[in-house]
Formats: structure tokens, sequence, C-alpha cells
């Protein structure tokens, strides 16, 4: 499921946005209100869909936009005063006051493009990535889940995709026999 992270210099706007895609049943992982929060959340994640105002408390959507991945989606929204302030050209735009259901509308089309931008997984990935996890539950007496959530770790921690992770572990594991 893609995941939403709320972005507002002003908390309560952050919450109620939240609050509107959790009552559709989107997962919001957080609620930030500075630009610095933002991109550490997303340095975490890695991907995922940014709903932000154009200003937070210590700069603004522009200066953060170039900073995260291409496989963040992102859609301001803003006060018709504050359009001249956005210029990026990956950022989508909706003015104020938002309906519910047009920020549904807006949610559903960012996880469908988000999910379609997203890079696939081969065959002979899914198939290293499985040989980690059997070989992480072996060693490390963990279900398949931890080892999932393991190698996710590993990825992040390492800034590498969990397939490169994967293949590491399997081929570490052939040299040392």
């Amino acid at each position: 499921m893609a995941k939403f992270v709320a972005a507002f210099r002003d908390r309560d706007t952050a919450e109620k946005i939240a609050s509107l895609l959790r009552e559709s049943g989107y997962e919001v992982m957080r609620i930030c209100t500075s630009g610095d929060e933002v991109k550490r959340t997303f340095h975490t994640l890695q991907d995922g869909i940014l709903i932000s105002g154009v200003r937070l408390k210590d700069r603004t959507l522009d200066d953060i936009a170039p900073d995260l991945n291409e496989h963040v989606e992102i859609l301001c929204l803003y006060r018709p005063n504050e359009a001249g302030q956005i210029s990026s050209p990956r950022v989508f735009r909706q003015t104020l006051p938002v309906t519910r259901p047009v920020l549904i509308t807006w949610a559903d089309m960012l996880v469908q493009l988000h999910y379609q931008n997203l890079p696939h997984r081969t065959d002979k990935d899914r198939e290293t990535i499985r040989k980690a996890k059997t070989m992480i539950m072996e060693e490390k007496h963990m279900n398949e889940g931890e080892a999932h959530r393991y190698l996710q770790q590993l990825s992040m921690n390492l800034g590498i995709r969990m397939s490169d992770v994967a293949e590491r572990i399997v081929n570490a594991d052939h040299q040392a026999q």
C-alpha cells in the first residue's frame, strides 16, 4: 500500500488532511511540519506520496522537492495567493479549500501513478530475495515477515535496492562454502 506523508506548517492542518486520508482507507505514515522532517521521513521510506502546503516551518516545498527521489509523488495544497510560489514541475497542485471527494480523487490518482512509476522486480530478483530470506530465516531463526523486514532495513541502511542486498547475502554464502 502506498505510504502518505502530510506536511504543513500548521500541525492542525496536517492532522485534518491525514484524518481525511485515513478515514478513506489510506495509510498516513507521518505528519511533518518542517522540510527537514519530510526529507528524513522519505530518506527512510524511500518512496511514497507527499501532500504538503507551499511553505513549511523551515523551507518551501520547492526547496524540498529536488531532494526527494523520483519515487515520491507530490501534491501541493495551496491558497490562490500562493500560486506563484510553486515552480517545481514534479509537483501537482490543488487550490484550497479542498473538499474530501477532491482530495480522495487526488489520492487515488497519485497512488496509481506511484505504483506505475515504481521499479518492478524481475523474476530473477524475486528468486534472489526468496533465497536470501530463507538463509536469514535459518541463520537468525526468524519467520518470513521478520526476514523480509530485516532485508528492507539493510537495504535502507545501505541505500541500495533490496534485490542487491539479497544478491550480496546469497553470494557471500556461496563464497563461504
